[in-house]
C-alpha cells in the first residue's frame, strides 16, 4: 500500500511538473529564447554605444535575425513585438522599437538598448511614461515563484535628468545613476540610448564566470504626448515585469567565452547597428 501511494505521489508530481513546463513554454520565443553574451568590450557608462561595435551583429537568434524588436505573446495569446495598453496606440516600427545588447567581464554585466521612439514622454516616474523595466532571475532556472532583482530607470519629460528606482535588490546594493547607469535621447534621431552596468555584488556574487545562465527581462514602456503614461510596452518577454512579476517569463542569458572585439566608431556604418546609430 505504501509503495503505490509512493509511486501515485511521484507519478503526480512528474504530471504537475510536465504542467508547469509547458505553461511556461507557451511564453518561450522560438528564435530569440537565449540571448548568448559575449565578453571582450571595454564599456564606459556614458549613455554613447560606439564601442558596442559589432555586438548587435555578432549575436543573433537560431533564425539569424538580431535581437532587435523581438516578437512575444502577449494577454490573449497574440504575437507582437509592442503591446498597447490603457488608450494608447502603436502605428509602426518608428512609434517604439527596441533593440538590445548585452556583454560580460568577470567584474561586470553591461546592458546597451537603442530605442527608437518618434516621441519622448515621461510622467515623472522611473516606469510611468517612456521607462526601462528590467527583471532579473538570478539562478536561469525561470520557473514560477522565483526571487526577482527589479530595476527602474528613464528620463524625465525634458530628457535631461536620470530617475533610477531600485525596485527590488534583496538586500543586495542597487544601481547608482551615472555610475550604473546612463541615458542619452538623440531627438534628431528620434531615438533613446540606454546603458547599464550590474556588477557580482548586485545580485550577491564574487564574480561572473563563463557558463552563468541568468533569466532577464526587458520591458519598455512608451508614452506619447496625447497619451502619456505607461500606455504601451516593448522589449524582450516584457511579461515578467507588467501584469505582475513573473520570474517564469523571463529569457535566459547565458554568459559566454565568445570575445566581441570593439570597432574603430570614426566613419563606420555596421550592417545592422548603422541602421540604429549611425556614427561620425
Amino acid at each position: 500500500m505504501k509503495k503505490s501511494v509512493f509511486v501515485l505521489a511521484a507519478l503526480f508530481a512528474a504530471v504537475t511538473l510536465f504542467t508547469i513546463n509547458i505553461a511556461d513554454a507557451q511564453w518561450r520565443n522560438p528564435t530569440h529564447d537565449v540571448y548568448n553574451a559575449p565578453t571582450g568590450i571595454d564599456v564606459t557608462i556614458d549613455g554613447n554605444l560606439d564601442e558596442w561595435g559589432e555586438v548587435m551583429d555578432a549575436v543573433t537568434g537560431t533564425d539569424g535575425s538580431p535581437f532587435c524588436g523581438v516578437e512575444f505573446e502577449g494577454v490573449g495569446g497574440a504575437v507582437k513585438v509592442f503591446e498597447e495598453h490603457g488608450g494608447g496606440k502603436w502605428n509602426n516600427a518608428d512609434d517604439q522599437t527596441v533593440c538590445f545588447m548585452i556583454a560580460w567581464n568577470p567584474d561586470a554585466a553591461y546592458i546597451a538598448l537603442s530605442v527608437t521612439d518618434d516621441e519622448h514622454q515621461n510622467s515623472g516616474a522611473a516606469w510611468n511614461g517612456d521607462a526601462a523595466q528590467l527583471a532579473f532571475e538570478p539562478t536561469g532556472k525561470r520557473t514560477g515563484g522565483l526571487a526577482l532583482f527589479l530595476y527602474n530607470v528613464a528620463l524625465d519629460g525634458n530628457a535631461e535628468n536620470l530617475i533610477l528606482h531600485n525596485e527590488r535588490t534583496n538586500g543586495q546594493p542597487g544601481l547608482e545613476a551615472g555610475t550604473d547607469v546612463a541615458i542619452t535621447r538623440d531627438e534628431g534621431a528620434k531615438k533613446t540610448y540606454y546603458e547599464l552596468r550590474f556588477t557580482p555584488a548586485n545580485f550577491g556574487v564574487d564574480s561572473f564566470s563563463e557558463g552563468i545562465e541568468v533569466g532577464l527581462g526587458i520591458c519598455v514602456n512608451d508614452g506619447d504626448v496625447d497619451t502619456p503614461g505607461q500606455k504601451g510596452w516593448g522589449g524582450w518577454y516584457p511579461h515578467s515585469v507588467v501584469h505582475g512579476k513573473n520570474s517564469e517569463k523571463t529569457g535566459l542569458v547565458v554568459l559566454t567565452s565568445t570575445a566581441v572585439t570593439a570597432v574603430e566608431p570614426a566613419d563606420k556604418l555596421a550592417t545592422t547597428w548603422g541602421n540604429l546609430k549611425s556614427v561620425k
